[in-house]
Protein backbone atom coordinates (compact mmCIF):
# COMPACT_ATOMS: atom_id res chain seq x y z
CA UNK A 1 0.00 0.00 0.00
CA UNK A 2 1.22 3.62 -0.70
CA UNK A 3 1.40 5.05 2.65
CA UNK A 4 2.36 1.85 4.48
CA UNK A 5 5.58 2.45 6.86
CA UNK A 6 8.51 0.23 6.88
CA UNK A 7 10.77 -0.63 9.33
CA UNK A 8 14.59 -0.61 9.72
CA UNK A 9 16.60 -3.91 9.33
CA UNK A 10 20.14 -3.99 10.11
CA UNK A 11 21.08 -3.08 6.64
CA UNK A 12 18.88 0.14 6.77
CA UNK A 13 20.72 1.05 9.71
CA UNK A 14 24.19 1.09 8.57
CA UNK A 15 23.12 2.59 5.00
CA UNK A 16 21.41 5.39 6.80
CA UNK A 17 24.87 5.77 8.48
CA UNK A 18 27.13 5.12 4.78
CA UNK A 19 24.57 8.20 3.69
CA UNK A 20 24.93 10.47 5.95
CA UNK A 21 28.79 10.06 6.11
CA UNK A 22 28.79 10.56 2.18
CA UNK A 23 26.72 13.52 2.52
CA UNK A 24 29.02 15.36 4.95
CA UNK A 25 32.25 14.55 2.77
CA UNK A 26 29.78 15.68 -0.38
CA UNK A 27 28.73 19.50 1.41
CA UNK A 28 32.56 19.44 2.04
CA UNK A 29 34.13 18.90 -1.47
CA UNK A 30 31.35 19.64 -4.11
CA UNK A 31 30.08 22.83 -5.60
CA UNK A 32 28.02 21.70 -8.61
CA UNK A 33 23.99 21.55 -7.33
CA UNK A 34 23.48 18.72 -9.97
CA UNK A 35 26.58 16.46 -8.67
CA UNK A 36 25.44 17.24 -5.25
CA UNK A 37 21.79 16.50 -5.17
CA UNK A 38 22.07 12.88 -5.78
CA UNK A 39 23.53 12.77 -2.03
CA UNK A 40 20.26 13.82 -0.55
CA UNK A 41 18.38 11.55 -2.78
CA UNK A 42 19.15 8.61 -0.52
CA UNK A 43 17.98 10.17 1.97
CA UNK A 44 14.69 11.07 0.71
CA UNK A 45 13.14 8.24 0.75
CA UNK A 46 13.17 7.70 4.53
CA UNK A 47 9.62 9.39 4.18
CA UNK A 48 8.81 5.92 3.99
CA UNK A 49 10.35 4.83 6.94
CA UNK A 50 8.36 4.42 10.57
CA UNK A 51 10.07 7.30 13.02
CA UNK A 52 12.26 9.08 10.03
CA UNK A 53 9.67 10.62 8.19
CA UNK A 54 10.76 13.92 9.09
CA UNK A 55 14.34 13.45 8.12
CA UNK A 56 12.84 12.57 4.74
CA UNK A 57 10.95 15.23 4.24
CA UNK A 58 13.59 17.49 4.86
CA UNK A 59 16.12 15.81 2.47
CA UNK A 60 13.15 15.91 -0.02
CA UNK A 61 13.08 20.08 -0.02
CA UNK A 62 16.69 19.94 -0.59
CA UNK A 63 17.01 17.13 -3.14
CA UNK A 64 14.32 18.95 -5.53
CA UNK A 65 16.18 22.73 -4.89
CA UNK A 66 19.55 21.69 -5.64
CA UNK A 67 18.16 19.63 -8.92
CA UNK A 68 16.37 23.03 -10.33
CA UNK A 69 19.32 24.94 -8.78
CA UNK A 70 19.81 27.90 -11.13
CA UNK A 71 23.15 29.15 -10.52
CA UNK A 72 26.41 26.85 -11.29
CA UNK A 73 27.45 26.31 -8.18
CA UNK A 74 25.71 26.23 -4.36
CA UNK A 75 25.48 29.13 -2.32
CA UNK A 76 27.52 29.88 1.11
CA UNK A 77 24.34 30.01 2.49
CA UNK A 78 22.76 26.98 1.35
CA UNK A 79 25.42 24.82 1.87
CA UNK A 80 25.56 26.22 5.78
CA UNK A 81 21.69 25.21 6.08
CA UNK A 82 22.37 21.82 4.01
CA UNK A 83 25.43 21.56 6.90
CA UNK A 84 23.15 22.56 9.40
CA UNK A 85 20.56 20.05 8.37
CA UNK A 86 23.15 17.09 8.02
CA UNK A 87 24.24 17.15 11.40
CA UNK A 88 20.57 17.21 13.27
CA UNK A 89 19.57 14.55 11.24
CA UNK A 90 22.29 12.38 12.38
CA UNK A 91 21.54 13.56 16.29
CA UNK A 92 18.11 12.18 15.66
CA UNK A 93 19.14 8.90 13.72
CA UNK A 94 21.61 8.38 16.69
CA UNK A 95 18.97 9.03 19.82
CA UNK A 96 16.17 7.22 17.71
CA UNK A 97 18.30 4.10 16.73
CA UNK A 98 18.74 3.61 20.29
CA UNK A 99 15.09 2.75 20.87
CA UNK A 100 15.70 0.32 17.82
CA UNK A 101 16.62 -3.33 19.45
CA UNK A 102 17.83 -6.02 16.85
CA UNK A 103 17.33 -9.78 17.53
CA UNK A 104 19.32 -12.16 15.53
CA UNK A 105 16.99 -15.03 15.60
CA UNK A 106 18.62 -18.95 16.41
CA UNK A 107 15.74 -21.00 15.31
CA UNK A 108 16.14 -23.99 12.78
CA UNK A 109 12.83 -22.26 11.11
CA UNK A 110 13.29 -19.51 8.12
CA UNK A 111 13.04 -16.67 10.50
CA UNK A 112 11.51 -14.80 7.28
CA UNK A 113 8.48 -17.09 7.94
CA UNK A 114 8.44 -16.64 11.67
CA UNK A 115 8.50 -12.79 10.49
CA UNK A 116 4.58 -13.30 8.79
CA UNK A 117 3.10 -15.30 11.78
CA UNK A 118 0.85 -18.40 11.01
CA UNK A 119 0.16 -17.15 7.70
CA UNK A 120 3.46 -18.43 6.98
CA UNK A 121 2.71 -21.90 7.93
CA UNK A 122 -0.95 -22.96 7.06
CA UNK A 123 -2.64 -22.75 3.85
CA UNK A 124 -5.95 -20.25 3.56
CA UNK A 125 -8.55 -23.40 4.02
CA UNK A 126 -6.35 -23.81 7.60
CA UNK A 127 -6.38 -20.61 8.57
CA UNK A 128 -10.39 -20.06 7.53
CA UNK A 129 -11.38 -22.48 10.63
CA UNK A 130 -9.23 -20.82 12.99
CA UNK A 131 -11.15 -18.45 15.78
CA UNK A 132 -9.51 -15.33 16.12
CA UNK A 133 -7.92 -16.07 19.79
CA UNK A 134 -6.36 -19.61 18.11
CA UNK A 135 -4.66 -17.18 15.27
CA UNK A 136 -3.61 -14.63 17.81
CA UNK A 137 -1.85 -17.56 20.50
CA UNK A 138 -0.18 -19.05 17.34
CA UNK A 139 1.00 -15.91 16.01
CA UNK A 140 1.99 -14.48 19.14
CA UNK A 141 4.12 -18.14 19.74
CA UNK A 142 5.83 -17.39 16.35
CA UNK A 143 7.05 -14.29 18.04
CA UNK A 144 8.29 -15.79 20.75
CA UNK A 145 10.57 -18.43 18.49
CA UNK A 146 11.86 -15.56 16.91
CA UNK A 147 13.25 -13.89 20.28
CA UNK A 148 14.56 -17.11 21.85
CA UNK A 149 11.28 -17.37 24.62
CA UNK A 150 11.13 -21.04 23.96
CA UNK A 151 8.83 -21.62 26.98
CA UNK A 152 6.62 -19.26 26.26
CA UNK A 153 5.86 -20.37 22.54
CA UNK A 154 5.15 -23.56 23.56
CA UNK A 155 3.20 -22.46 26.36
CA UNK A 156 0.45 -20.60 24.02
CA UNK A 157 0.99 -22.98 20.91
CA UNK A 158 -0.67 -25.63 23.27
CA UNK A 159 -3.33 -23.32 24.84
CA UNK A 160 -4.33 -22.82 21.25
CA UNK A 161 -4.21 -26.48 20.65
CA UNK A 162 -6.88 -26.87 23.61
CA UNK A 163 -9.25 -25.04 22.20
CA UNK A 164 -8.97 -27.07 18.81
CA UNK A 165 -9.10 -30.36 20.48
CA UNK A 166 -12.29 -28.72 22.45
CA UNK A 167 -14.40 -27.96 18.91
CA UNK A 168 -13.01 -31.19 16.94
CA UNK A 169 -14.39 -33.24 20.07
CA UNK A 170 -18.06 -31.19 19.42
CA UNK A 171 -18.12 -31.20 15.63
CA UNK A 172 -16.63 -34.73 15.70
CA UNK A 173 -19.09 -36.44 17.90
CA UNK A 174 -21.99 -33.81 18.06
CA UNK A 175 -22.05 -33.60 21.81
CA UNK A 176 -21.67 -30.68 23.76
CA UNK A 177 -18.99 -30.38 26.60
CA UNK A 178 -19.25 -28.85 29.61
CA UNK A 179 -15.24 -27.58 31.41
CA UNK A 180 -13.54 -30.50 31.25
CA UNK A 181 -9.63 -31.31 31.31
CA UNK A 182 -7.68 -31.95 28.27
CA UNK A 183 -7.04 -35.70 29.06
CA UNK A 184 -10.65 -36.13 30.03
CA UNK A 185 -11.97 -34.67 26.51
CA UNK A 186 -8.84 -36.88 24.99
CA UNK A 187 -9.86 -40.06 27.03
CA UNK A 188 -13.79 -39.32 25.64
CA UNK A 189 -12.45 -38.78 22.08
CA UNK A 190 -10.68 -42.00 21.70
CA UNK A 191 -14.06 -44.09 23.34
CA UNK A 192 -15.71 -43.20 20.35
CA UNK A 193 -13.98 -44.72 17.81
CA UNK A 194 -12.62 -48.24 17.99
CA UNK A 195 -9.00 -48.49 18.05
CA UNK A 196 -8.75 -49.55 14.48
CA UNK A 197 -10.29 -47.15 13.53
CA UNK A 198 -9.73 -44.33 15.29
CA UNK A 199 -8.26 -40.91 13.31
CA UNK A 200 -4.38 -40.40 13.54
CA UNK A 201 -4.78 -36.92 14.73
CA UNK A 202 -5.79 -38.42 18.53
CA UNK A 203 -2.39 -39.88 18.76
CA UNK A 204 -1.31 -36.85 17.80
CA UNK A 205 -3.15 -34.66 20.16
CA UNK A 206 -2.06 -37.25 23.19
CA UNK A 207 1.53 -36.02 22.37
CA UNK A 208 0.84 -32.26 22.70
CA UNK A 209 -1.22 -33.36 25.76
CA UNK A 210 2.16 -34.83 27.40
CA UNK A 211 3.92 -31.72 26.23
CA UNK A 212 1.72 -29.33 28.17
CA UNK A 213 2.19 -31.15 30.81
CA UNK A 214 5.53 -31.13 30.87
CA UNK A 215 5.71 -27.48 29.97
CA UNK A 216 2.86 -26.48 33.26
CA UNK A 217 6.00 -27.64 35.53
CA UNK A 218 7.08 -25.01 37.54
CA UNK A 219 10.30 -26.37 37.00
CA UNK A 220 10.49 -26.76 33.49
CA UNK A 221 11.98 -25.16 30.80
CA UNK A 222 11.73 -25.63 26.96
CA UNK A 223 14.48 -25.72 24.40
CA UNK A 224 14.09 -23.73 20.93
CA UNK A 225 14.05 -26.71 19.10
CA UNK A 226 10.71 -28.45 21.74
CA UNK A 227 8.86 -24.92 21.16
CA UNK A 228 9.75 -25.13 16.90
CA UNK A 229 8.81 -29.21 16.91
CA UNK A 230 5.06 -28.13 19.08
CA UNK A 231 4.68 -25.00 16.58
CA UNK A 232 5.05 -27.46 13.52
CA UNK A 233 2.23 -30.46 15.53
CA UNK A 234 0.14 -27.94 16.03
CA UNK A 235 0.10 -26.94 12.33
CA UNK A 236 0.11 -30.61 11.19
CA UNK A 237 -3.08 -30.83 13.65
CA UNK A 238 -4.83 -28.29 12.14
CA UNK A 239 -4.34 -29.61 8.96
CA UNK A 240 -5.42 -33.06 9.47
CA UNK A 241 -8.93 -31.69 11.69
CA UNK A 242 -9.78 -28.81 9.07
CA UNK A 243 -12.07 -30.48 7.22
CA UNK A 244 -14.39 -31.45 10.66
CA UNK A 245 -13.90 -28.00 11.69
CA UNK A 246 -15.35 -26.50 8.32
CA UNK A 247 -18.15 -28.91 8.53
CA UNK A 248 -18.76 -28.07 11.82
CA UNK A 249 -18.45 -23.93 10.91
CA UNK A 250 -20.72 -24.54 7.94
CA UNK A 251 -23.11 -26.54 9.79
CA UNK A 252 -23.15 -23.49 12.80
CA UNK A 253 -23.77 -20.64 10.11
CA UNK A 254 -26.54 -22.29 8.20
CA UNK A 255 -28.27 -23.36 11.29
CA UNK A 256 -27.88 -19.26 12.53
CA UNK A 257 -29.51 -18.22 9.16
CA UNK A 258 -32.67 -20.94 9.28
CA UNK A 259 -35.71 -18.46 9.83
CA UNK A 260 -37.69 -19.08 13.07
CA UNK A 261 -41.24 -20.53 12.13
CA UNK A 262 -43.96 -18.31 13.83
CA UNK A 263 -46.09 -19.81 16.03
CA UNK A 264 -49.64 -20.55 14.28
CA UNK A 265 -53.05 -20.71 15.60
CA UNK A 266 -54.66 -24.39 15.67
CA UNK A 267 -57.96 -24.80 13.32
CA UNK A 268 -60.71 -25.40 14.17
CA UNK A 269 -60.74 -29.09 12.71
CA UNK A 270 -57.55 -29.33 14.56
CA UNK A 271 -59.10 -28.35 17.68
CA UNK A 272 -61.77 -30.64 17.51
CA UNK A 273 -59.68 -33.80 16.79
CA UNK A 274 -57.84 -32.46 20.43
CA UNK A 275 -60.99 -32.89 21.95
CA UNK A 276 -61.89 -29.19 22.18
CA UNK A 277 -65.71 -28.24 21.25
CA UNK A 278 -65.13 -24.67 19.91
CA UNK A 279 -62.15 -22.96 18.41
CA UNK A 280 -59.82 -21.44 20.52
CA UNK A 281 -60.43 -17.46 21.18
CA UNK A 282 -57.78 -14.84 20.13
Amino acid sequence: MANEKIEFTALGVYGIGYNLDRLEWAITTIESPTELAPFLGNLRWYEQVRSFEDIGWEAKGFHDKLSSYKDKTVSYSDKNALRDARARWDALVRERLGNLYLVTPKSKIDPKHLMGGIEGFLSEKCLSVLKPIEKIDLFEACGCILIGSATAAEHISLRATESLLRRWYEYKTGKKLSRRTWGTVLNRLAKEYPENKRPKEIALLGYLKQRRDEVAHPERVSSLTEAEATLMNVCCLIEGIESVLAEGQASQASTATLPTPEPQQPSVEKTKEMGNSEPVED
